[in-house]
């Protein structure tokens, strides 16, 4: 999670109490990231991308991209959360592909910008789009994932305690995520409806959420491929866009 200024307090230090320093990357089946991961394929070619993830948590998907030869900057407003993403680059042993920083002002140009689960938490989500487009080269692209207001717990009024807890301000329909976006000098050119009812389930309720953990391999991608059906059904909980610098 990230803040701007003074949007938020750094109450979101707890939830990077004692992140896990990691050891090895992730797959592209992965259950967390699948989603990301696949959006990001349809970005990525050969050439080596400057890459900013705004709001990094622990950095997993950069250590990823910085895999397949990318350089990616990871900014975030927890200080346990770089600490781990530095001790993590490390450990995988990437820390040439990889910058980690507190969030402060930034000066340079990016040729992707990922803003995934971000929007959500500040108040004033014009201002910190507007900055990122500047941040973007020309025809440079962005991702920006948020929480939908089409979400079937959204709407059955079981998600009002976990959005409390995440610090979340708003949800967004299509149309008002396309606005933010298009009116900061930046044209979509692809959109995604994304996580069913039953994995945001796994994620929205605490009793559910150590069953993530053992969704590897095989049946991650049978829980995955049930759940993608559930969206046609009972819609999406997170819309993801890929807008580029007009």
């Amino acid at each position: 999670m990230i803040t701007e200024n003074n949007e938020l307090d750094l109450k979101y230090n707890k939830f990077h109490v004692a992140p896990t320093i990691q050891k090895r990357l992730i797959t592209n089946n992965n259950f967390t990231y699948r989603e990301t991961i696949r959006i990001l394929s349809s970005i990525i070619k050969k050439k080596e991308l400057h890459i900013l993830d705004y709001g990094c948590g622990v950095g997993t998907i950069d250590f990823f991209l910085a895999n397949q030869g990318h350089k990616v900057l990871g900014v975030d407003v927890s200080p346990k959360a770089i600490s781990a993403c530095i001790k993590s680059a490390k450990a995988i042993g990437i820390s040439n592909k990889t910058k980690f920083r507190i969030l402060s002002s930034i000066s340079e140009k990016f040729d992707l910008i990922i803003c995934s689960e971000v929007m959500e938490h500040l108040k004033n989500d014009y201002s910190t789009m507007n900055k990122l487009s500047n941040l973007l080269n020309r025809k440079g692209k962005i991702i920006v994932s948020v929480p939908s207001i089409n979400a079937p717990l959204f709407k059955l009024r079981q998600t009002k305690l976990f959005d409390i807890k995440v610090g979340h301000l708003r949800r967004y329909s299509v149309n008002s995520l396309i606005n933010l976006i298009e009116k900061n000098n930046l044209r979509v050119l692809s959109l995604y409806k994304t996580e069913g009812i039953l994995r945001n389930s796994l994620y929205v309720f605490p009793s559910l959420n150590w069953i993530v953990k053992f969704l590897k391999g095989p049946l991650s991608d049978i829980i995955s491929l049930i759940d993608k059906a559930t969206i046609k059904v009972f819609g999406e909980s997170n819309i993801y866009i890929v807008a580029e610098k007009i």
